[in-house]
């Protein structure tokens, strides 16, 4: 299949991912079928064997796609190393320097579990936790209402929902700020706790919530981007 990128100039987007890709595979497979009018440079890793590689080779094949896949992390540009689970200074640096050489109109973070800062953060994040999510030009998706999750990953977002008894969990959409899931909460998918679920049930469904909704809500939000920019 001869991809729709050749046809059509759109936004330019960098993820950014840790682990299996799926999540960058709902976002990629999405440019290919309409549903998210962008296209999907390069796909940055801190961990050098994650599975998103693998996924971003299968989605080259199947679409003729020339998406980069690009390992970035502390262990290849430890300078200014932060706090456990944070990038290094020289790795936010080179991330930066990546997404401006391809004219990057937004970064995703997708399952990307390094905390951001240094020149990445300056550049395309938001500032100040009361930042309009416009004034930022990255995104991540976290699994869980904001702020009640706020701080939580994984697994224990859904416990954290369980163990506070609240009726629903969601799939939420926020501008990346210093401080974990502080940005602007850009777009929330509320997705019920139903009678006998479990923790595991819970994030299944959140991350089939996720899957459906991301791509839309990326593609709405460079819509509204450039409409606040008018």
């Amino acid at each position: 299949m001869q991809s729709i990128m050749s046809e059509r100039h759109y936004p330019v987007i960098t993820l950014l991912a840790s682990g299996s890709g799926s999540t960058a595979e709902a976002v990629i497979h999405a440019t290919q079928t309409g549903i998210l009018q962008a296209e999907v440079v390069q796909v940055i890793s801190n961990n050098e064997d994650a599975g998103v590689f693998d996924r971003v080779d299968r989605l080259n094949k199947q679409y003729g796609l020339g998406i980069r896949k690009l390992h970035i992390s502390g262990q290849t540009h430890p300078t200014g190393a932060g706090q456990r689970g944070e990038q290094s200074l020289a790795e936010s640096e080179a991330i930066c320097a990546v997404a401006a050489a391809s004219n990057t109109a937004l970064v995703g973070l997708v399952g990307y579990m390094r905390k951001v800062r240094g020149e990445l953060l300056e550049e395309y994040g938001a500032l100040s936790t009361h930042t309009s999510s416009f004034d930022a030009r990255m995104l991540n998706t976290h699994p869980g209402p904001l702020p009640h999750t706020q701080g939580y990953h994984g697994i224990h977002v859904q416990e954290k929902v369980l163990e506070d008894g609240l009726s629903y969990s969601a799939q939420t959409t926020h501008a990346v700020a210093a401080d974990y899931d502080t940005g602007s909460v850009f777009r929330s998918h509320p997705v019920p706790v139903m009678p006998g679920d479990t923790a595991e049930d819970l994030s299944q469904n959140v991350q089939t919530t996720e899957k459906v909704w991301l791509p839309i809500d990326i593609q709405d939000y460079l819509n509204d981007q450039r409409l606040s920019r008018l």
